[in-house]
């Protein structure tokens, strides 16, 4: 399991992924921890949608997520750096 990873946008989906012994990628914007759709999101002053995202981002890393992002798409390069520690020896 040390070689999977969960990627989700809940802290159960990061609670999940800790306990199987999968690294986990958070994702703060496109998820549900913001609790709007992208439109409604867009809607928001600047500092509102920031405060969001701050939050979304703490709350994901407080339940242990190995790493956080924005969205989905930004995952690849994560991914490619934890094969590169995997390749080192390290695990979750």
């Amino acid at each position: 399991m040390h070689t999977m990873v969960k990627i989700g946008d809940t802290i159960s989906d990061i609670d999940e992924g800790r306990n199987a012994g999968m690294w986990t990628i958070g994702i703060a914007r496109t998820g549900n921890m913001i609790g709007l759709a992208a439109d409604e999101l867009a809607a928001l002053p600047a500092t509102e949608q920031a405060a969001r995202l701050d939050a979304a981002r703490r709350k994901l890393s407080v339940a242990g997520a190995h790493f956080v992002t924005d969205a989905v798409t930004d995952c690849i390069p994560l991914v490619e750096g934890i094969e590169e520690r995997l390749g080192k020896g390290e695990r979750p």
